[in-house]
């Protein structure tokens, strides 16, 4: 009897909750599933057998947890602007079927070629070029600015500010597998202004800028052609916690009209007005750099002496375990407290230092400067061939390298006080004591492809 009397409140208490509980809306669904083809047409529902023809209707229709793949084939569009947003768990994705064979040609003009004013809206395996029909902006490349042409644009919803609102309102932001192309129409080939953005495992030839932004991830990106001002990958605006690693730049002086260009800048120019500390001169707080390559082909004493690795206008900052081949480094004078360490720079008999100003604040310490002249002091200088195993395709060292085991544990606190793990070498190995320069422990042929840590304090508005 007290069992039947149970299970009779139980059958009650499980009607109540079917019967109470609200019945889902679109927007706490799974996410639906959605297809682009040149086949298709916009007034189609965009299933599989009905899809629809512009990448632009499905940008305009996605919600929170969708995802469309667009087909092979060029698509010839303005301006992608996506204006919902998705959610941590269930974001808005764009996606090739076939990666970098479903090909945006872009005739946006003075605006991005995909523009994101929305929060968690990925991106992934698309290929994004520049129509030949593009009007450049402005008439000529004097027009170009850092929106128009740019591949995929990331933008805040307001700036941030330490005074509030703390965070750029919408956050989240992916661009993942990408291929872009150059072209000098572009001002970047990705600019992205939010919070907690995680740019990973793109082929990008234009340059890759963060700028303002908390927790900004760069990762295992290829980055082979500037941007309109000469900038491989730059970090700045007063962002903070900005991460950089794993990526490979290479510098061509013979290509992009001989265009002089930095290879990875942590900090650069920012005006006054877009500071999160109001009259901060500060371009990047407690930002990191490592696991990075940046080698420069051709001949670097072409006028190209600005190529390299360093940091303009930072403070707090730390770059470390990276392998710069024939460019300088440097760290201008208005960067304060910033650490260089555990590098590998090989100098192909060039000065070490680019001369933008002496920098009294900034540490050197356990680097490899190798056929370099003007190396800066060190109390714990790393002396001779660096002896990679390739030094223009595997940066592993060989044994009996004078970079193994002979650099330092590097840690660093970030803007409020947290710790940003930087352990893992560029296969994804866990460093020991004490830490090899450059990229690599080891040889093992782990890969990390876990997505950064929950940024704290940022929230959808």
């Amino acid at each position: 009897m007290v069992a039947s009397v149970a299970r009779l409140i139980l059958s009650v208490a499980v009607m109540l909750t079917l019967v109470c509980s609200p019945v889902p809306t679109l927007s706490q669904s799974a996410g639906r599933t959605f297809y682009v083809s040149l086949s298709g047409s916009d007034s189609n529902p965009g299933t599989q057998s009905a899809p629809w023809r512009t990448i632009g209707r499905a940008a305009s229709v996605m919600i929170a947890g969708d995802t469309t793949y667009v087909g092979n084939g060029t698509y010839v569009e303005g301006q992608i602007t996506f204006s919902n947003s998705g959610t941590p768990g269930m974001p808005i994705t764009l996606k090739a079927q076939n990666k970098h064979l479903a090909i945006l040609s872009s005739i946006s003009g003075c605006v991005p070629n995909i523009s994101i004013s929305a929060s968690y809206v990925t991106i992934e395996d698309m290929r994004i070029v520049v129509d030949p029909s593009d009007a450049i902006c402005g008439g000529s490349i004097a027009g170009v600015n850092s929106a128009s042409g740019t591949g995929v644009r990331c933008w805040e919803q307001h700036m941030a500010r330490a005074s509030g609102p703390t965070t750029t309102g919408w956050v989240g932001c992916t661009v993942r597998g990408v291929k872009i192309d150059y072209s000098n129409h572009r001002g970047h080939a990705i600019k992205v202004n939010q919070d907690g953005v995680l740019i990973e495992n793109n082929d990008l030839a234009g340059g890759l800028e963060c700028f303002g932004g908390l927790a900004q991830v760069f990762r295992n990106n290829y980055v082979h052609g500037p941007d309109h001002w000469g900038g491989g990958i730059y970090c700045k605006g007063e962002a903070r916690n900005a991460e950089i690693y794993n990526n490979t730049v290479v510098v061509d002086a013979s290509l992009y009209g001989g265009i002089q260009w930095n290879g990875l800048t942590v900090g650069g120019d920012s005006p006054a007005q877009w500071a999160f500390n109001p009259g901060s001169t500060v371009t990047c707080w407690n930002c990191v750099a490592y696991n990075n390559v940046i080698l420069v082909k051709g001949n670097n004493k072409n006028g190209f002496s600005a190529i390299g690795l360093g940091t303009q206008g930072t403070k707090n900052s730390k770059l470390f375990n990276n392998v710069v081949i024939g460019g300088r480094i440097f760290s201008d004078a208005a960067s304060t407290n910033d650490l260089f360490q555990n590098n590998v720079v090989s100098c192909l008999g060039d000065q070490a230092l680019l001369g933008w100003g002496t920098n009294t604040t900034v540490t050197y310490d356990y680097n490899n400067f190798y056929n370099c002249t003007g190396a800066p002091s060190q109390a714990h200088p790393i002396t001779g061939d660096p002896r990679f195993v390739n030094p223009d395709s595997d940066w592993h060292l060989q044994g009996g390298a004078p970079a193994l085991n002979s650099g330092t544990v590097v840690t660093i606190t970030g803007y409020n006080g947290e710790a940003i793990d930087v352990s893992k070498d560029k296969d994804g190995l866990v460093r020991t004591k004490p830490w090899s320069l450059g990229i690599y422990a080891g040889n093992s042929s782990s890969t990390d492809t876990a997505a950064p840590a929950p940024v704290s304090g940022v929230r959808l508005q």
